[in-house]
């Protein structure tokens, strides 16, 4: 069903190829996905890449993931809020701005839930992630991937299925209608170290179970967001790239 992976950012590459098996009708809801070996050795990866491939795919919601049992392609009814959402968008030219603060009201509140409800498991997982984009910020590139992958471990970590399912939506929506828009922010000088340096704050505010801090700092984070994307939006690229420099002048940094 699938052929080897010939790509830098392999995951992408296994999640591009699932979602075309699907499209194309060979997957179908309710299918199991082969196991993680049995995909590794279709796709000549490593079983590293394919669990980064399930997750990311768990988060956009084409799979769902049971411990023990397996994965399966979700089921998505023709009124899903998703389907419903993403009309609107495509149709009525919703402005990103309006997105950004529709996930700031959800976020914030999911963070400060996030810091009373976090399991162990879930640190660890925020912890990784966060491990992940100080590397990624140290070797120079910059952390889009990383950063959809903290936020989700944080918004599951609040533990109410409704708010994850809202919360991947609008995540997806800004993920396959504004993607250059998004890649723009993420591709600024020195916007990869202040969006690290976010996520170090709204992590402290979560292991330290300080629901009020986590509200705080996951706000300040998104507020972050749309400003630049505001920027963009009446400046274009050059004042974009300007922005760091102006947020840096206002805000204390971490060493």
């Amino acid at each position: 069903m699938f052929r080897p992976v010939k790509t830098k950012k392999v995951y992408e590459e296994i999640v591009h190829q699932v979602k075309l098996s699907i499209e194309e009708g060979r997957l179908k809801p309710g299918d199991r996905m082969l196991s993680e070996r049995d995909l590794a050795d279709q796709f000549n990866v490593s079983r590293a890449s394919v669990r980064e491939a399930l997750s990311a795919m768990e988060m956009m919601g084409i799979i769902s993931i049971h411990p023990g049992e397996g994965s399966y392609v979700r089921h998505l009814p023709s009124d899903s809020m998703l389907e419903t959402l993403a009309a609107s968008v495509q149709t009525e030219a919703v402005d990103i701005l309006h997105l950004l603060e529709m996930r700031k009201i959800i976020e914030s509140e999911t963070a400060s839930l996030a810091a009373v409800r976090a399991t162990a498991a879930d640190i660890e997982e925020l912890q990784q992630a966060l491990n992940e984009m100080k590397l990624e910020v140290a070797t120079g590139g910059h952390v889009e991937d990383i950063d959809a992958k903290f936020h989700y471990i944080l918004v599951r970590a609040a533990h109410n299925p409704v708010l994850l399912r809202v919360a991947q939506t609008v995540s997806q929506l800004l993920t396959s209608n504004y993607r250059s828009l998004r890649l723009a922010l993420f591709l600024v000088p020195n916007m990869s170290q202040i969006f690290y340096e976010a996520h170090v704050e709204i992590f402290q505010a979560i292991i330290t179970k300080n629901p009020r801090l986590a509200r705080e700092k996951m706000g300040e984070h998104l507020d972050t967001i749309q400003e630049a994307m505001r920027w963009y939006k009446y400046g274009g690229e050059e004042s974009l790239r300007i922005f760091p420099m102006i947020y840096n002048s206002r805000h204390h940094t971490i060493g």
